[in-house]
């Protein structure tokens, strides 16, 4: 023991006498350099039994453990909007199956049913401003896409539907890979932050507005709804 910090003196002693550089290393690297230093310093005494893995190896086992991290990474790629909208679970056999779900379980309203009923190309809304306290107009070159929802209320006592905080995400893909998001407006029956009294029984129509191009294609319209985990794809027609 004597022998080896002797050794480890004298060497350091040695180089002090050139140019000084300054190697800032944490405690734990320069541990393991002194050991370095003093296996190469001890390696030539018969009585000395090193127990430091070989730098060769070292490097060996270093170069291995990046290429295991480099290939345990995943590369994500695109894919089509449609597609990502899917929801995927697996049965008991671990088969994967697609989950289908309502625009009223997305929602999260049991007891009101929405559903979707049909759509309409316009240059405002509403198109009879006579009485309109509000009205909406696209910029030039574009033109408005209305879809009209029933909100029926299903139970038997009057219910509230507000989803002012509801979170839902709307998009209206066009020909796959169009997508728009619907305009804010200040419509009491916009779907988006809706706050309506609906009686036991009774429904009442609800709407979601786009303003699009007109230049589009439209013969490939589908709506996608989605909170969560949990997606419903609803086919214009």
């Amino acid at each position: 023991m004597k022998k080896l910090r002797l050794l480890i003196t004298i060497f350091f002693m040695l180089s002090l006498t050139g140019c000084i550089q300054e190697y800032k290393l944490t405690e734990l690297k320069g541990d393991a350099t002194a050991e370095y230093m003093a296996a190469l310093l001890l390696k030539y005494d018969e009585d000395y039994e090193p127990h430091l893995t070989p730098i060769d190896q070292l490097n060996e086992e270093v170069s291995e453990t990046l290429g295991e991290n480099n290939a345990n990474t995943t590369t994500v790629t695109p894919t089509p909007f449609l597609e990502e909208a899917i929801t995927e679970n697996e049965d008991s056999e671990g088969a994967k199956v697609t989950k289908e779900y309502t625009l009223t379980e997305v929602i999260g309203e049991p007891d009101i049913e929405i559903q979707y009923s049909n759509y309409k190309i316009c240059e405002s809304y509403p198109e009879d401003t006579t009485n309109a306290y509000f009205s909406l107009t696209p910029v030039e070159g574009n033109q408005l896409l209305v879809a009209s929802f029933l909100a029926k209320n299903i139970s038997d006592k009057e219910k509230t539907l507000n989803l002012s905080n509801s979170k839902v995400l709307y998009q209206l893909d066009i020909n796959v890979g169009t997508v728009y998001k619907p305009l804010l407006t200040l419509l009491e029956n916009d779907l988006q932050y809706i706050d309506i009294t609906i009686g036991a029984g009774k429904n009442k129509t609800v709407l979601l507005v786009f303003e699009v191009s007109k230049d589009i294609d439209i013969s490939n319209i589908n709506l996608i709804a989605s909170k969560d985990d949990r997606t419903e794809i609803i086919e214009f027609k």
